[in-house]
């Protein structure tokens, strides 16, 4: 009786940590899998149109599925249908749940009007289709630059206000 007993918990042990290492494998795969993105594309739309597609060659989502940050990509930027910026980030971080997102580090936007522009830290609010910072900013356009520190534009880049020591240089 005894042996039978003590046989029966050495089984019952062995088949308890068979079974927790088999979830282990499988919760560590699925959190791989989810967490790290190769080629990297998301759309934001509203209403059928395009706000703006963001593409890169790595992601990493948060593990609660709220937070993307991506690497090193490109966002093409849309109002009315039509693409009118595009920018060149280094990280940005977007939040799935708001469809806002945050560029941080140094920014190249080029936009449809021939604008060259270069910002840090930017903010794309997708509720009123509006990009701002309040960090400085270059803009290249002709033999032009204009420099100031924090802007906002929201009507897809034909406005753009700077707030605060705006500089023109030919």
């Amino acid at each position: 009786m005894k042996k039978n007993i003590i046989l029966f918990l050495i089984i019952l042990f062995f088949c308890c940590v068979n079974t927790s290492d088999k979830q282990k494998k499988q919760d560590d795969s699925v959190v791989d899998l989810l967490s790290t993105i190769s080629k990297f594309t998301m759309t934001k739309m509203v209403h059928g149109k395009k706000l703006y597609v963001i593409k890169a060659d790595k992601a990493v989502v948060d593990e609660k599925n709220k937070v993307v940050t991506v690497y090193n990509g490109d966002a093409e930027i849309y109002d009315k249908k039509i693409q009118v910026a595009n920018i060149k980030f280094e990280v940005a971080k977007c939040d799935v749940s708001l469809g806002d997102v945050y560029f941080f580090g140094r920014n190249v936007i080029t936009t449809v009007e021939n604008e060259k522009i270069i910002t840090y830290d930017i903010k794309y609010n997708s509720k009123e289709n509006k990009i701002f910072s309040d960090k400085e900013i270059k803009i290249y356009k002709n033999d032009n630059v204009i420099e100031g520190v924090g802007f906002e534009t929201f009507d897809g880049f034909q406005t753009i206000r700077i707030y605060k020591n705006v500089v023109t240089t030919q």
